[in-house]
């Protein structure tokens, strides 16, 4: 199995848990139940309008900030694209100029370079377009073993007799062969563009991915012996250009920052380990482009010369700095708040039911009836005016895996709901009643978005009952 995006959720089938996201349809709150940002319990104290005591140093205090996880550090190099379309895609030029361009623009070197991805590469020999038709359903796996045997030299005709596809006509042309690093690993990435008059399902409950708001994702499969990555995107029904090109920007990025999902080499996926809270609260959702995707100003048109609506991914370098770990940044200051480690200790998280180990990370200890206080900071990387924070305590928790665990229950306050860069605010937490797994998790959270298809900005935690 590979990896499929989610809005909010993952979706059932075993290997999916380190989801890949994409575009703006259809989000969700990552827990059901949450409090959402204008149902907070909150104390306010002090002037909204007292500048913070650290105005001046941005940020004030070293930000407390998650880091995705570099693993084996597998990535792609010198990446290929190559741009794979149907019979009747209407916008197959653009998917090929979109393939051509993206690996030599601003946006690509600055959501991959610092990984040590190189610019991607493509061109006329890159673009496939296939003669004869997808089947009106395929399987995840359908398509898995329809993009392995295109990649088989024996496989004249492309894979679509594997795939169910009608073989009437001339043989669909051939796929370029993989191109490979010194150490022959694969460096080409497949981009298959499936058409809204194919669905892809999920293996687990049947249902249609684009059914299930997941757009698009990436996998790996095999030509013979050498691990080849490839993207999907779904050009679900209803949708717009502009939602499919960005859901085709996210996957590209994850395809070569974590290409070989099933060689175990992992590239860059998952929170390091004192941030648990962040892969609990995005149930699992968290290769690079996934740690952005929740957030409205994630999502935006590039410049003239990549003029395609691109979403934003996650900067582990931008994020320790105190900056918008989601990059290219967007313009204008960014507000963004931190915990302080110092004030957190080592807890043990039972994820058992969850499809999940047992994990030591940083949190915070809890007794029922008893007040929990810490302190959130406010951090902003330039002079800006106040903002809001609330926060969101889940009614569940929920697994990725189709499954949750009820959170329990807990009375938040939070003594100073309005700051700026250097202030720090106090939270209260009260716990009446143990999550079922023996922990809590919530979050705090600002700048609320103008639309439910997204998620106000967060900062997770976990609270382990004593």
């Amino acid at each position: 199995m590979g990896h499929v995006l989610s809005f909010g959720f993952v979706v059932a089938a075993a290997a999916m848990l380190g989801g890949c996201g994409s575009s703006s349809s259809n989000k969700s709150s990552p827990g059901a139940g949450d409090a959402g940002p204008g149902d907070a319990t909150a104390e306010e104290a002090g002037d909204a309008s007292d500048e913070g005591s650290n105005e001046g140093t941005y940020p004030p205090f070293p930000v407390d900030a998650p880091q995705i996880r570099k693993n084996q550090g597998a990535v792609l190099t010198n990446p290929v694209i190559v741009t794979i379309t149907f019979p009747g895609e209407t916008s197959a030029s653009t998917w090929e100029a979109f393939g051509d361009g993206i690996g030599a623009s601003s946006y690509w070197s600055a959501t991959t370079a610092q990984y040590g991805v190189g610019p991607a590469t493509s061109g006329p020999s890159n673009h496939v377009r296939m003669t004869q038709p997808l089947p009106a359903s395929m399987s995840y796996d359908d398509l898995a073993n329809f993009v392995s045997a295109a990649l088989q030299p024996v496989d004249s005709d492309g894979g679509a007799a594997d795939a169910g596809a009608t073989d009437a006509g001339p043989p669909n042309p051939a796929w370029p062969v993989p191109t490979l690093d010194a150490s022959g690993r694969g460096q080409t990435i497949y981009s298959v563009f499936i058409p809204p008059s194919t669905s892809v399902n999920d293996p687990g409950s049947g249902m249609a991915f684009c059914d299930l708001g997941a757009l698009g994702y990436h996998d790996e499969v095999f030509a013979g012996s050498t691990g080849v990555s490839y993207a999907v995107t779904l050009e679900c029904p209803s949708l717009t250009l502009a939602l499919n090109e960005e859901t085709a920007a996210h996957e590209t990025i994850e395809a070569a920052t974590d290409p070989y999902t099933e060689s175990g080499t992992a590239g860059y996926t998952g929170f390091d380990a004192n941030h648990l809270a962040w892969d609990l609260y995005t149930q699992y959702n968290d290769e690079l482009a996934d740690a952005c995707e929740n957030w409205e100003d994630s999502y935006y048109q590039e410049s003239a010369s990549f003029p395609y609506w691109v979403q934003r991914s996650w900067s582990n370098t931008a994020a320790l700095a105190g900056h918008d770990p989601c990059v290219p940044a967007a313009a204008g200051p960014y507000q963004g708040m931190t915990l302080f480690p110092s004030e957190e200790s080592t807890v043990k998280v039972n994820q058992s039911a969850l499809g999940g180990p047992t994990s030591n990370t940083l949190g915070f200890k809890a007794t029922v009836g008893q007040p929990l206080t810490f302190q959130v900071g406010y951090f902003s990387d330039a002079s800006t005016a106040p903002w809001k924070i609330s926060y969101d305590f889940p009614a569940e928790i929920g697994g990725g895996m189709g499954n949750g665990v009820s959170n329990g229950k807990a009375k938040v306050t939070i003594d100073k709901t309005s700051g700026q860069n250097g202030d720090k605010a106090t939270v209260t937490v009260t716990v009446s009643t143990k999550g079922a797994s023996g922990f809590h998790l919530m979050a705090i959270t600002w700048d609320p978005p103008t639309s439910q298809e997204y998620l106000p900005h967060y900062l997770p935690l976990v609270i382990v009952d004593e």
